[in-house]
């Protein structure tokens, strides 16, 4: 589990590191410069009888505030991550190059700041070991062992280590913490050189707040919090009872043996406040702990008693498709609870098949898509058979769950019980039918009664009449196509819709139909492009009824002097036929809901009449003969309307075109 991090605390040790590097080259700078460059020896040495920084101390001091400084951000460029780690290299190599000036006395570093001062000395070990850590630290920033361990941050806790005991040093007045014994006089670790070492330390433990050990002291969790308020007193009270009793022995109040006890005492009687506030704390974080599981257990049954009493079927599965939570519609659903009969060994078998009946593959399950695959299914018709051979009209949905890194982690299925819509859209279908059939008598009576009044007419019914005679005739005809319209879309619906089949020469289908459409062209060129021959299996007369259509809508919603284009063209093992016109065209966002029962587009209802069921019947004709359609249109320009149908066989194709 990953902590949260505390955003204060973050922003102050990016702050932290951006003044350790900036102090480090600031105090290296005035001490070689001035210092040493200008010979003012207050900025060398800051006491009496202490060490003074020498020159390669300051140098070094530069190079490691400008190697931290570059590399203190996560993300620089290559340029300025090549620059800090030379620097760190070379502030690496200094502590090296003096340590072996130490092992082999040699005079190798100090020779090379000999032009500042003929006195020149080397840093003393410790200094070299400081800057040897802190040039492998920041060379080593971003590596991370495989148990998620820095090594910078172990290297630059040495550091820490080595500059803390020297400043004690100096506070209580031990030399020997920063000035080794049997090293020539005004050699040691400086008191500036001790602090700067002591800052970058943590300036490079601040670099990556994040990761490693500084995670712990960054979070914002009790145990976070209890590091960070612990660790100043843990750090500073020792040094200062240790002083205090220094003093008073210095002082003559008390011999060294009751110092010591006086200082086993104090520090035995300081940890208990602390021991205390980390128990209350550790107390106060299981309280909170035991309070939030209860909340969760609370709110976990809490959703499970909804999720139970939920009239829809629910489906609940982590990432390898285990069934986790069904609730009772679910269970009352399935076909067979028996163990591992589905293939991710759930003991609940749910039958899903098509609404024709037809058996769904098992990689075309909604819940299997968005488990193995993360697709969403926001929601098909589908048929569940149960375990007491029921078939259930259901819509499945499925939405696949993301983990905490954007892994995949499960999904959630719903089965909802559509047979009250089944048996409205049922009823309401019958309902539609009844009323066309009935209103199909009383427009044949209308329809004879016509014929009838022109047959008393033989020289032709009156001047004056002669009009309303045809307004009747076309208004029977709109009429019939109506009712002709309801009672397909009625047989669509209900999957009633009976086909005669039998070979079905397009070619020859579309040429008739566009020789019928000529009288209602209204002038506009019907232009054909057609193979000589092009067979389909299908129902001549709703093959028709579809290329009428097509052609129809074209005349009436083209512009008017231009040509409509009709295309028959042969793909693979599939014959197309598609209808261009030139006008105003749909709008994008029309085109999903074109093929809808009773939809028109906002322009078309002001252009012709009609009830919005023509593209609907056709894409149930084409659907029911095993093809497709769809359309295609740019706005202003250019409208196609394209179907396919399966072809029957290959003859050998020789375009033949023609002008209408």
């Amino acid at each position: 589990m990953t902590l949260s991090v505390d955003s204060r605390i973050l922003t102050f040790l990016l702050r932290l590191t951006s003044i350790a590097a900036s102090t480090a080259i600031l105090v290296g700078a005035v001490v070689l410069v001035g210092g040493w460059g200008l010979g003012i020896e207050d900025l060398t040495v800051l006491g009496p009888g202490m060490p003074a920084m020498v020159p390669v101390t300051a140098a070094g001091l530069i190079l490691t505030g400008t190697a931290l400084g570059l590399l203190c951000p996560v993300t620089s460029s290559p340029f300025r991550r090549w620059a800090g780690r030379v620097c760190a290299v070379l502030a690496g190599l200094f502590g090296v190059l003096v340590l072996a000036d130490y092992v082999f006395h040699g005079e190798w570093v100090g020779g090379l700041f000999v032009w500042l001062t003929p006195t020149s000395r080397i840093p003393s070990p410790q200094t070299a070991l400081c800057f040897l850590l802190l040039g492998l630290s920041l060379l080593l920033l971003d590596v991370e062992t495989r148990s998620e361990r820095r090594p910078a941050q172990y290297l630059a806790l040495a550091v820490a280590l080595l500059s803390w005991t020297a400043l004690i040093g100096y506070g209580t007045g031990a030399s020997q913490l920063h000035t080794l014994p049997g090293l020539p006089a005004g050699i040691g670790m400086a008191l500036h050189t001790s602090t700067v070492f002591f800052v970058l330390s943590l300036g490079i433990l601040g670099t990556r707040p994040t990761h490693g050990l500084m995670r712990t002291f960054t979070g914002a969790h009790a145990g976070s919090v209890m590091v960070r308020r612990l660790l100043p007193p843990l750090m500073l009270g020792p040094y200062v009872v240790g002083h205090l009793s220094l003093l008073g022995t210095r002082a003559g109040l008390y011999s060294s043996s009751t110092a010591f006890a006086l200082v086993t005492g104090m520090l035995t009687f300081m940890g208990l406040p602390f021991l205390w506030s980390a128990s209350r704390r550790l107390n106060q974080a299981g309280l909170d702990l035991e309070q939030a599981w209860r909340s969760e257990a609370l709110q976990r049954a809490w959703l499970m008693s909804i999720i139970e009493q939920m009239p829809d079927a629910v489906l609940i599965l982590d990432e390898q498709g285990h069934i986790l939570v069904a609730n009772a519609a679910a269970k009352s659903l399935c076909a067979s609870d028996s163990s591992g009969l589905d293939a991710f060994g759930n003991r609940f078998f749910f039958d899903l098949r098509r609404p024709s009946g037809e058996s769904l593959s098992w990689e075309e399950v909604p819940f299997v898509r968005a488990v193995t695959r993360g697709e969403l299914e926001p929601g098909i018709e589908l048929s569940l058979w149960t375990r007491d051979g029921r078939s259930v009209p259901v819509l499945a949905s499925a939405t696949p769950i993301q983990g905490r890194q954007g892994t995949p982690g499960g999904a959630v299925s719903i089965f909802r019980d559509i047979t009250p819509l089944k048996e409205l859209e049922r009823q309401r279908e019958e309902w539609t039918s009844v009323v066309a059939h009935d209103l199909r008598q009383p427009v044949s009576v209308i329809a004879l009664a016509l014929d009838a009044l022109r047959n008393d007419m033989p020289e032709g019914p009156p001047a004056h009449q002669e009009e309303p005679l045809r307004w009747i005739d076309t208004s029977v005809g709109n009429l019939r196509r109506m009712i002709d319209d309801l009672l397909d879309a009625s047989r669509i619906e209900a999957r009633q819709l009976r086909l005669e089949r039998r070979p079905v020469s397009l070619t020859e289908h579309v040429h008739a139909c566009v020789r019928r459409m000529e009288g209602q062209a209204r002038g506009r060129p019907i232009r054909v492009t057609a193979p000589d021959e092009a067979l389909t299996s299908g129902d001549p007369l709703r093959i028709d009824q579809v290329i009428t259509n097509l052609l129809s809508n074209a005349v009436k919603y083209g512009a008017s002097q231009t040509p409509i284009d009709v295309e028959v063209t042969r793909l693979e093992n599939e014959l197309r036929v598609s209808v261009s016109n030139e006008g105003p065209g749909i709008p994008p966002e029309e085109l999903p809901r074109l093929f809808r029962r009773f939809h028109r587009t906002p322009g078309g209802q002001r252009q012709a009449a009609g009830i919005g069921l023509g593209l609907y019947i056709c894409k149930g004709l084409v659907e029911a003969h095993g093809g497709r359609l769809w359309a295609t249109s740019t706005p202003g320009r250019r409208t196609t309307f394209c179907f396919s149908l399966p072809e029957l066989e290959q003859p050998e194709q020789s375009l033949a075109s023609g002008t209408h």
